[in-house]
């Protein structure tokens, strides 16, 4: 069964870890760049994006231009599947309020967290 690597995989932050703190809280860890935790909070994020083959494929997604290179595209493809989704492995593309962007590769639970308190706040 495929399992989720929980870290920011591209843009800043990249090699970070992302963790659970309640079943509506999510952070990345700071400790890799010797940085504060990030909260993944409405005030912190100004948008995020579940990333899917299609989204990708079109190139429609504007979070993800200047996050990747050209030649990290189909192994973001093969990541971003329904595939991977049915079992519970989510690749997110994240906007900081700073301008700051990272994508990041979740299982259900982060990606749950991250869902329920982007729409606690709407």
């Amino acid at each position: 069964m495929a399992t989720a690597k929980n870290m920011v995989i591209a843009g800043d932050y990249m090699g970070c870890r992302i963790f659970r703190m309640s079943s509506s809280l999510a952070y990345i860890s700071g400790t890799m760049k010797k940085i504060d935790d990030i909260f993944l909070v409405p005030e912190v994020v100004a948008r995020y994006e579940v990333m899917t083959e299609d989204i990708i494929r079109s190139g429609n997604s504007l979070l993800l231009t200047g996050v990747l290179d050209p030649g990290n595209l189909l192994s973001l493809r093969l990541h971003a599947s329904e595939k991977m989704q049915s079992k519970g492995v989510y690749t997110i593309a994240v906007k900081f309020e700073d301008e700051k962007r990272s994508l990041m590769e979740v299982d259900e639970k982060i990606y749950a967290a991250i869902v329920r308190r982007m729409a606690d706040s709407e």
